[in-house]
């Protein structure tokens, strides 16, 4: 197995279209396994790279089956990547993100009978204050 696997994603607007496609580096030996977004600036990225100028390949996307547990650690990420909005003091409609992170909570339940390649994950609310 290699250290590195690419994969691909997809984002999905609330009626369910792909709206982009993006790939970025699964992290296979890391637990749990890092996502890694293809940005010059993210020093994993710059590993992986280097990984790479060492003549190592990554395995392909196409291999690359997307799982209940792929789905689950995107959603833990959002709600660990969020929590600060559930704050007291945060300058957002703590309404709408408690609102839309219980939404986030729900997909294995949303979409228990169905792929995890059917899931469509909601439109965060702004980060814009409520007074604003």
């Amino acid at each position: 197995m290699a250290k590195y696997k690419l994969r691909k994603n997809s984002l999905h607007d609330d009626s369910g279209n792909v709206i982009s496609t993006f790939e970025d580096i699964l992290d296979q030996e890391s637990t749990p396994n890092l996502a890694i977004p293809k940005n010059e600036s993210n020093r994993h990225y710059q590993e992986y790279l280097e990984w790479v100028a060492e003549g190592n390949t990554a395995d392909p996307a196409d291999t690359e089956t997307l799982t209940w547990d792929d789905i689950r650690t995107t959603r833990d990420r959002i709600l660990k990547d969020t929590d600060w909005t559930m704050t007291t003091g945060a300058t957002v409609d703590q309404a709408q993100w408690a609102a839309y992170r219980q939404v986030i909570r729900d997909i294995p339940q949303t979409y228990k009978d169905k792929t995890p390649s059917d899931v469509v994950w909601p439109t965060q609310p702004s980060t814009a204050g409520p007074n604003s």
